[in-house]
């Protein structure tokens, strides 16, 4: 090793075995009664109407009220809601004195403008009027019988059954000026007034004064304490009244003024006192002044009260509103001693001492309760100390950004490149049980043994010379994390673990085995990974934690990992972690500032950057401070936390809820705020909600405190809402708010009903017309039956019967006179054709079944192709113009004059070329048939046939015109135009 950094401070030596047991003698600053307390302060900017609150009470339904001079204030823990004479008309003085609720929780407020009293979210005021003695009144008490004793400059008063009745200088009260009055255990009435003490029993007033013991005469306030003693605070000191005599308590004793305005006591039986020059602690016989925290010390103290958490709130005189609870966390920073608040890192030796590293302030030493620095000493003033661990012949190692330091004996020797170091910016240090130092740096990992310096670096095996977090488990092996994974050391072997092996992240920044020999790996960005049995598990923000970066890895006898990231100290059940499932992790909790941090940041960078000393205390290092968290007595928050809905808003407009509330259909947005009652964390209470009729599941909705719905469906539906304080405790009882919102008239029964009759009439309606049409198809049906049968009797029937009969006659006369047979052959031949136009004529009035399945131009095609298929007749069928449907019977009629027409042209013509046009015009149908046959003469028809006839009927019967051209060996033509205005279908 260079001479160069070899000194030898004798005097440091001396310093470090003399100086630090001769500090254990000075006071810790911070370090009292009063460290373990958190400290919050609202004023004006925070929401107070006024920063002199003089009245401080916490409701059943577990709000705080505040009274300020300016106003009454209403606070949750995030929001404060005023009330004053500007938005509540009832109140006559905005100087709010004091505050008392009684057994039916009805809300008094005394003021100098009157008595106010609140009850379901309705002020009520009382004055001279109704029968108070004077409106400047002081305060107000209940006693165990149920009355009311107010208290004012002129008397005091009892209102009971609606009525007050005075009591002044008259019926015995030493003073008519009355400040407080309070009730003991032996039911008298203690009253204080600016004469004295009174005290009230059977009737009787007895009065005290300083001549009987007592500090002062001007009462400011009483409190009644668990052993049934009672407090006096006057304007000249603490008085305390037990076994019927006085003590006093003065700025002798310890108070920090005569002047006492408040005192509360605390779960434990502590008082707390309120004075002009601030606050005082009495507990077990011994008093002292509350020096810290910063902002009480001086300050006029006027209001104390103890919430039902354990919170201690203070009201002071201009400097608002604060409060005192419980720390979970105890956060030590420069105010406490330390050299720097940011912190690198954290170590206890074996003797021990705690010591921690601070980024270029250097050293402190927590031993004892006491802390010291080494900030003094010119060689370590200005060290990053990046990590520390002592070795197992009592050396302490520090690792800076300049070196590595030896302390030994008070003696500090730097190691850096020149005495074969890899680097001199030293990450990370771990002492393994064969006695090797190994030094993690930017360029490599190197093990210090005897004396000597081994480096590995990437050509060795490691998988980046990155190198940060070092640890040994229980088979010897070196677990080395760096920049590009998770490498061990076993027999001068690296192997290597990264993302392809399973892990969640390269970047390796802490390393923890657990008491079952289970490796946990913190990454950045990767969150927390669990190897075991050569496997990797891992946990994210994803699977429930609050952050994937994690600094540091400790556990508690409990079996729970504690774990610093950049979002809090983080807590969870290894368990939970070890037996994993698809769900999210049920049981991690955060711990930030909210439980006394200075701030959630966590640093990271040193190693370690926390640690667990021998008596199970947890420490972090963070960047304001040192945090440390004793898990054995964690303090859980077991109150139920209160939840109110303090407002529905609907379209923009707030909602009456003290009566059931019905809304017109238009209603389109719905917004529900609501709050959970919890002042330790309020911060961390989270919500649940549903809204029964339209979810079907609670919502989870986090720290958020409003919901919002927007067109939901007309019904009646119910609100309902629970909150969970910051340990997990739910509210007992849920808030719930109901409303109706009524439907428009198309959702209404009615309308459905309506709607359903109509449906059913148009049902029968339609089914009455279908069967009108089937019973007129019917009739119809059965007419055309009985026309042809009509006919067939009248005409076919009675022509079979004659040519029946002739030809009986012609079988007779065959074999007897073959020459007489002839004419009544001929006549039954006459009669065959006569019936055969008769019955021609008697189905001509039927509907044509070609037009069933297809068109008219189709049906005509298909008429001339089969009428001509056995015949040498060339044809040809012609559509033109536009086509659209028309009537069944204009098409029907056209159809049988076209096959009518065909037929003669076929049969009676003798034509050899047919021609059938189909011409659809704006206006009209024009049919046009025409053949080259013999012709005939179209004004006489020919003998027995009545196709021209017919023609002329279906024409007539359909509004048209028919033409007929035809001369004798000339061919004919028959045209047939319709009209079609309004016939189309």
């Amino acid at each position: 090793m260079s001479s160069r950094y070899q000194p030898i401070v004798v005097i440091l030596g001396l310093w470090l075995l003399i100086a630090a047991p001769a500090l254990d003698a000075q006071p810790w600053p911070g370090h009292q009664a009063f460290a373990q307390y958190g400290h919050e302060t609202w004023q004006t900017e925070q929401g107070l109407p006024q920063n002199t609150v003089q009245a401080i009470l916490q409701t059943r339904d577990g709000y705080l009220w505040m009274g300020t001079k300016e106003g009454l204030a209403r606070f949750d823990g995030i929001r404060f809601s005023i009330f004053d004479k500007q938005n509540t008309p009832q109140i006559l003085n905005n100087q709010m004195r004091s505050l008392y609720e009684d057994r039916e929780g009805r809300l008094w407020i005394a003021t100098p403008g009157g008595l106010l009293m609140f009850q379901r979210g309705a002020f009520t005021s009382y004055t001279t009027k109704d029968g108070l003695s004077s409106n400047n009144v002081w305060s107000v008490y209940e006693d165990r019988a149920g009355s009311l004793w107010i208290a004012t400059v002129n008397g005091l008063n009892r209102f009971r059954d609606g009525k007050f009745t005075a009591y002044t200088t008259q019926q015995g009260l030493s003073n008519n000026s009355i400040g407080v009055v309070l009730e003991d255990n032996d039911g008298a009435l203690w009253i204080g007034t600016e004469g004295g003490l009174n005290r009230y029993k059977d009737g009787v007033f007895t009065g005290y004064t300083k001549r009987d013991g007592l500090a002062g005469n001007t009462i400011k306030t009483l409190c009644a304490d668990q052993q049934g003693r009672l407090w006096i605070g006057t304007t000249e000191g603490l008085s305390v009244w037990a076994n019927s005599k006085f003590a006093t308590y003065t700025t002798r004793e310890g108070l920090p003024h005569n002047h006492v305005e408040a005192i509360a006591e605390d779960q434990a039986g502590a008082l707390w006192i309120g004075t002009a020059r601030g606050l005082a602690h009495y507990r077990d016989g011994k008093l002292e002044a509350v020096t810290r925290p910063d902002g009480l010390t001086e300050a006029a103290i006027l209001a104390l009260h103890k919430d039902r958490e354990g919170n201690l709130w203070i009201g002071t005189e201009a400097n608002g509103l604060h409060l005192l609870k419980s720390k979970k966390v105890t956060t030590f920073t420069t105010r406490d001693g330390l050299s720097a608040n940011v912190v690198r890192s954290i170590f206890e030796d074996r003797n021990g001492k705690l010591w921690v590293g601070t980024q270029e302030r250097g050293l402190n030493l927590l031993s004892k309760g006491q802390l010291s620095t080494f900030a003094a000493q010119q060689r370590l003033m200005n060290d990053d100390v990046m990590t520390i661990c002592d070795d197992a012949a009592g050396n302490l190692w520090l690792g800076t950004t300049e070196g590595l330091r030896r302390i030994k004996a008070g003696i500090i020797t730097t190691f850096t490149v020149r005495d074969g170091l890899s680097d001199n910016h030293v990450r990370s240090l771990y002492a393994s049980r064969d006695g090797s130092l190994w030094i993690g740096t930017r360029r490599g990992l190197t093990q210090f043994r005897n004396g000597q310096f081994t480096p590995y670096t990437m050509l060795d095996g490691l998988p980046s010379d990155l190198v940060g977090a070092l640890c040994e488990d229980r088979q010897g092996n070196l677990w080395v994390g760096t920049l590009a994974g998770l490498s061990r050391f076993k027999d001068e072997k690296f192997t290597n673990y990264t993302t392809a092996s399973g892990l969640s992240s390269e970047v390796v920044i802490s390393l923890y085995e657990d008491a079952a020999g289970a490796l946990w790996i913190g990454t950045h960005g990767g969150g927390l990974n669990y190897f075991k049995d050569g496997k990797f598990s891992h946990f994210t923000t994803k699977d429930g934690l609050p952050d994937d970066v994690i600094y540091q890895i400790l556990e508690d006898e409990q079996n729970y990992l504690w774990m610093s990231s950049n979002k809090g100290i983080i807590r969870v059940n290894r368990q939970e972690l070890e037996t994993r499932t698809n769900q999210r992790l049920q049981s991690v909790v955060t711990f930030g500032t909210a439980d006394g941090m200075e701030t959630r940041e966590c640093s990271g960078g040193g190693h370690p950057a926390g640690w667990k000393t021998a008596d199970g205390k947890l420490w972090f290092a963070t960047i304001k401070g040192v945090a440390m968290i004793d898990p054995a007595h964690l303090k859980l928050n077991q109150h139920a936390p209160p939840v109110a809905i303090e407002q529905v808003v609907v379209d923009d407009k707030v909602i009456a809820t003290d009566t059931p509330i019905k809304l017109s259909p238009e209603k389109a947005r719905f917004e529900f705020y609501y709050t959970g009652l919890s002042f330790i964390a309020p911060q961390k209470v989270t919500f649940k909600y549903k809204l029964e009729g339209f979810d079907k599941d609670w919502i989870e909705a986090g720290t958020r405190r409003v919901a919002w719905y927007t067109n939901i469906p007309a019904g009646r539906y119910r609100f309902v809402v629970m909150a969970c304080n910051n340990d997990g405790v739910w509210s007992e009882a849920a808030a719930s708010v109901e409303f109706l919102l009524q439907p428009r008239f198309y959702q209404t029964w009615w309308f459905y009903a309506v709607c359903l009759l109509s449906l059913g009439l148009c049902v029968w309606w339609w089914y009455r017309l279908r069967v009108k049409r089937l019973e007129g198809q019917f009739g119809a049906i059965l007419a055309e039956r009985t026309r042809i049968a009509r006919e067939i009797h009248d005409t076919l029937a009675q022509g079979f019967a004659g040519i029946s009969v002739q030809l009986e006659l012609v079988a007779r006369m065959l074999t007897i006179a073959p020459q007489s047979a002839k004419p009544h052959l001929d006549q039954a031949r006459q009669l065959v054709r006569s019936s055969l136009d008769e019955a021609r004529r008697s189905v001509w009035d039927l509907r044509s079944q070609a037009l069933e399945s297809s068109d008219l131009p189709s049906a005509l095609s298909e008429t001339v192709k089969r009428l001509v298929a056995d015949t040498s007749i060339q044809s040809q069928v012609q559509v033109s113009g536009t086509y659209r449907q028309l009537s069944r019977t204009i098409e029907d009629h056209l159809l049988r004059i076209g096959q009518e027409a065909i037929t003669n042209a076929i049969k009676h013509a003798r034509a050899q070329n047919l021609r059938v046009e189909l011409n659809y015009v704006a206006e009209s149908v024009k049919l046009r048939v025409q053949d080259d046959g013999c012709g005939f003469d179209p004004r006489h028809s020919p003998n027995g046939h009545f196709g021209l006839v017919g023609m002329r009927e279906r024409v007539a019967q359909i509004g048209g015109q028919l033409i007929v051209n035809s001369r004798q060996n000339e061919g004919t033509e028959i045209i047939v135009e319709v009209p079609l205005s309004g016939r189309t279908i």
